[in-house]
């Protein structure tokens, strides 16, 4: 997808309410420490680097794709961006205090392996930001536009992926956009709906080690 493109939707009113409901789950599951290290896996135009940065954290984002990293080196932001591969991640153990990646292990094809790659990374804890496929969301938008592609993952698969990870997490899931059109009534009801991991389309899975 062209970068301009896919950073443009983040300034539509539906694109900004998603953004800052997935932000803010985001957030508050991971409970970073300012000035802390983050490295955005699959960083994509930088548009979640930048937000991350914004909270008071030093961030570093990764992202196989030229034209995205071009992009977002001129969005500013105090964001590093370097090229590379959430299944290949090229740093030494324990290199940053936090890892994210925000629906972009959706489109890496063993979800598994690099979140392991992402455990080993981190020395405080890691948050994804996934799309759930027991969702309105995935009902009216698999397959289609910027969704194109993409795998829909579930609570119990995230669980299964973590299973293996040494020292042993449990993650802490939660979801949000139960209602997807982004209209009044849908933002309106947003905060009025549970954030357990079992009907909102962005699912949320915070994993922290020593808890």
């Amino acid at each position: 997808m062209d970068p301009q493109v896919y950073e443009s939707w983040y300034y539509t009113c539906r694109g900004r309410w998603m953004a800052r409901r997935e932000f803010s789950l985001l957030l508050r599951l991971l409970r970073p420490h300012a000035g802390c290290s983050l490295l955005d896996v699959g960083c994509g135009t930088g548009y979640f680097s930048r937000r991350f940065a914004a909270s008071g954290l030093r961030v570093t984002g990764i992202d196989p794709d030229p034209a995205m990293l071009e992009f977002a080196r001129g969005q500013g932001g105090d964001v590093s961006y370097l090229r590379g591969d959430a299944l290949e991640l090229p740093f030494a153990d324990a290199s940053f205090d936090y890892c994210a990646a925000v629906t972009s292990l959706c489109f890496v094809s063993d979800p598994a392996r690099a979140l392991a790659g992402m455990w080993r990374l981190c020395r405080r804890g890691l948050v994804l930001g996934l799309l759930n496929r027991h969702s309105l969301l995935y009902l009216v938008k698999r397959g289609r536009g910027g969704y194109r592609g993409a795998r829909w993952d579930t609570a119990a698969e995230v669980r299964r992926w973590c299973r293996p990870l040494r020292p042993a997490a449990a993650p802490q899931l939660a979801c949000a956009i139960w209602l997807p059109g982004g209209g009044w009534l849908a933002r309106g009801l947003e905060s009025l709906l549970p954030e357990n991991p079992c009907g909102g389309g962005f699912l949320a899975a915070a994993l922290h080690k020593g808890a």
